[in-house]
């Protein structure tokens, strides 16, 4: 029998494919039974809001909120840069982008596709790059935070001076949704699986562990409280170790059926206008290719190690398409979510070169930090 971590990895090994393919898929089923979709608006309105929102609970379970602090005590400005990259420069971008597509309504779904906070992956891809997780973890939390107001803002102003009326605080009800509960969720649910069960077992006499053995080894008594400490965040990172795999298939699943429903749903007006696809991911690369120079330069000049660097990187290049399209179902329109059913068919491949890049990026930051 085939385990969990096999189909986890062999899903993330080739999700490049099965997103294409899903896509490849769902173009001629969108198409020929487009007016099954129109006449069943309602029920695939909702049904894309429970796959963006199922596709977002995983990540929201391994999100460890207690490490903001610390973290964001001693690499502030690591923190800032990514921030700006990607709640300021990424943003305006996508605006000057977005001014060339003709429908406006996918103008603002690709503004709204380029304001969200990073997607779930975006940490294990620093993990792969061997990155700063700490720092990519914090990242991630403030991109939540600052997304509720960001996205709305950006969205709403845009839909603006495009004559179209889309009140703000219709915006932020629907990030508020689309990452609140999701949020809330998730916590709740990592609470009881895996923080309370640590806590658990840490007392629980009975059981051995190597978190235990390692935790007690050469620590005197007076230091208990310390141990116990250790001990929990030992037994949390095991309990994660072993249920990660099981999130990891939820979450592609999810998505994957997400993208498909996303594609099927406006499958005419792609095969209609092939050009604005074209459109999407080649503006969307022009994008990539600014965050990283821009990341680069901005790490040379600070002297920005390597694993804190390709944590920002990461944070930047990635973007949870999934808020995008809940955003677009609950406020804008399902046209609007065109661009989120895009954009994962070339998020993956551009996170996995600059991952296979890592070496060059290692040696062009050794030695130009080392001439400033």
């Amino acid at each position: 029998m085939v385990s969990v971590v096999r189909i986890a990895s062999h899903l993330r090994r080739y999700l490049l494919l099965y997103v294409l393919l899903v896509i490849i898929i769902a173009l001629p089923i969108g198409y020929y039974n487009a007016d099954r979709f129109k006449a069943h608006e309602e029920l695939v309105k909702n049904t894309i809001l429970f796959l963006a929102l199922g596709t977002l609970l995983p990540s929201m379970i391994q999100l460890r909120a207690e490490k903001i602090g610390g973290e964001l005590r001693f690499k502030w400005r690591e923190t800032l840069i990514a921030l700006i990259i990607v709640f300021l420069i990424v943003p305006v971008i996508a605006i000057f982008f977005a001014t060339y597509i003709n429908d406006r309504t996918i103008g603002i779904g690709y503004i709204a596709a380029n304001s969200v906070p990073a997607s779930s992956a975006s940490v294990a891809y620093v993990m792969l790059a061997e990155g700063n997780i700490e720092l990519a973890t914090v990242l991630v939390i403030l991109s939540i935070i600052i997304a509720l107001f960001a996205a709305p803002l950006y969205v709403g102003l845009y839909a603006q001076s495009v004559h179209i009326n889309l009140p703000i605080t219709v915006l932020a009800e629907s990030v508020a949704i689309a990452l609140l509960i999701p949020l809330i969720l998730g916590q709740l649910i990592r609470y009881i699986l895996i923080v309370r069960r640590a806590r658990k077992l840490a007392v629980d006499k009975t059981v051995v562990f190597d978190c235990k053995e390692k935790a007690m080894k050469g620590i005197g008594a007076k230091e208990s409280y310390s141990i116990d400490k250790e001990v929990v965040k030992c037994l949390e990172n095991k309990i994660m170790t072993r249920i990660k795999p099981v999130l990891s298939i939820w979450t592609i699943t999810f998505m994957l059926t997400l993208v498909s429903l996303l594609i099927a749903n406006k499958a005419r007006l792609l095969i209609s206008k092939p050009d604005l696809a074209i459109y999407i991911i080649s503006a969307q690369l022009g994008i990539y290719t600014i965050i990283i120079l821009s990341l680069l330069v901005a790490s040379i000049l600070l002297k920005m190690k390597y694993r804190d660097h390709m944590a920002a990187a990461f944070i930047s290049l990635t973007k949870n398409e999934s808020v995008a399209a809940a955003m677009a179902v609950l406020a804008i329109g399902p046209t609007a979510a065109i661009p989120a059913a895009l954009i994962p068919a070339i998020q993956p491949v551009i996170a996995i070169l600059y991952i296979s890049s890592s070496p060059i990026i290692k040696r062009i930051l050794k030695d130009m930090g080392d001439k400033y």
